[in-house]
């Protein structure tokens, strides 16, 4: 047995040494993926710079500053060596200790060894590919703003640039390594001079104190008002009221005027339907009101319109007018609250947001009287002599009494009454004078309906 044992241990010395003068690699070796253990020098070579190629074209992720790009090392300035792989070949599972060389040969055997491509690095196409990268990774700092879609509080940003030069040999350590991911240097930009929201960082604005929502005409003849519409929300959303302060809805809109980016649209003079600048904005004061009204807030200032509204209930309505009729409403909490407006399709919507909801409000509306209209004669020489032309419709006015009350877990905390006044709206009948004028259409005018004599809404 000795000597079985022995003659053994010579044939596997004698064949472990005929296998250190191969050069063809070991079994489960392999060069970027592609099985090469026994392939002639030839096709070693074959293989190696197929490998290489694939590998050039390879999806690299690189990430820089929270943005993310997908490239590959040849855009990346590579260029393949497959000499560098195959020069490492030969002295796998071959350095002459035998111990070493069985575990290495077992391992590629089982597992398989995977020999990277080398590269030689092209530094003005690396650079160029990153300086064209660069303005996508370019961030200017951002101040702390409200995410007022979301209901939370962003809280200020620092700004980023790539640095071309200096993630060269990043580039170039990642592309060596074979990785697929290369993260890029970049440098931080300083923060913005102004803040002005800074001291609300940790504002909680999540949840929703009070809401109301108004309809609007998507005809085209309203476009300008809807531009009204919008000018007044954007000029609100927002705005962060402080415990005990009070709000001034002409102090933050401002005048109605062109300069203020306001333009003519449709609105209320002297109980008379007409084009004034800034027309359509007490849509956005009653909107506002609403939200106001079911979130509980102290009502300082608000007037009823002077006539019934088609877009919002009476009682829940609040005109204003540059620069004496105001709406004012006090923050009652004890902590701050913004106000959100949005107008978008057909909707003018109003909501006050802040840390918790502490009431439930209701709404209650009584009809107290009806007043009836009057009726105004004016001629018109286009018309012919005799004719009649209702060019505004009368409308009844009303007495109201308005009630709010405020429950917290169920319980009748306060009520809040006050009555309200719309007065009639007088007809308007053009009288036509002209024996030859225009003989007008005649229409049947849609009879007048009276408000519900009670109303109550619960938010």
């Amino acid at each position: 047995m000795l000597v079985a044992l022995a003659l053994a241990v010579g044939a596997a010395a004698s064949g472990y040494r005929r296998t250190l003068a191969q050069r063809h690699p070991i079994a489960g070796v392999k060069v970027g993926g592609f099985a090469v253990g026994g392939l002639d020098a030839g096709s070693t070579f074959a293989v190696a710079s197929a490998a290489a190629q694939t590998t050039l074209d390879r999806p690299t992720r690189l990430t820089a500053g929270g943005v993310e790009f997908f490239s590959s090392p040849r855009a990346l300035g590579a260029v393949a060596d497959p000499e560098v792989a195959l020069g490492q070949l030969e002295g796998i599972g071959r350095t002459g200790d035998p111990i070493d060389d069985l575990q290495v040969r077992l391992h590629a055997q089982r597992s398989g060894i995977d020999v990277p491509i080398g590269y030689r690095f092209d530094d003005a196409r690396a650079l160029a590919a990153l300086i064209e990268l660069a303005p996508s990774v370019d961030r200017p700092s951002l101040p702390t703003r409200l995410d007022l879609e979301r209901r939370r509080v962003e809280s200020a940003q620092l700004g980023t640039a790539l640095l071309p030069h200096d993630a060269l040999s990043a580039v170039a350590i990642g592309l060596a390594a074979g990785t697929s991911s290369i993260d890029l240097p970049v440098q931080h930009k300083p923060p913005v001079d102004e803040d002005p929201l800074a001291a609300f960082a940790e504002l909680d604005i999540g949840t929703v104190i009070g809401s109301f929502d108004t309809p609007y005409s998507l005809d085209a003849k309203e476009a300008d008002r809807v531009f009204n519409l919008k000018v007044g929300a954007t000029k609100l959303a927002g705005f962060v009221l402080l415990p005990g302060e009070t709000f001034s809805f002409n102090d933050v809109v401002g005048p109605r005027s062109a300069e203020n980016g306001f333009r003519y649209g449709g609105g209320i003079t002297g109980g008379e339907l007409v084009d004034v600048l800034g027309g359509g904005i007490c849509q956005i004061s009653s909107t506002l009101y609403g939200a106001a009204f079911f979130a509980g807030l102290d009502i300082v200032e608000n007037r009823p319109h002077s006539r019934p509204s088609g877009y919002v209930d009476m009682g829940l309505d609040a005109t204003v007018v540059w620069p004496d009729v105001d709406l004012r409403v006090r923050n009652p909490f004890d902590f701050p609250i913004v106000m959100q407006m949005v107008v978008r399709q057909g909707k003018v919507h109003a909501e006050i947001l802040g840390a918790r909801r502490p009431w439930q409000v209701a709404f209650e509306r009584e009809l107290v009287e009806v007043v009836p209209h009057g009726k105004i004669w004016r001629n018109d020489s286009s018309l012919l002599a005799g004719s009649e032309v209702i060019s505004q419709r009368g409308m009844r006015g009303f007495k109201v009494k308005r009630t709010r009350k405020i429950y917290q877990a169920g319980e009748l905390l306060r009520e809040e009454q006050r009555e309200l006044s719309y007065p009639p709206t007088s007809e308007i009948v053009r009288h036509g004078t002209n024996p030859a004028g225009v003989t007008p259409e005649r229409k049947t005018p849609i009879p007048l309906r009276d408000p519900a004599p009670h109303l109550r809404i619960v938010q």
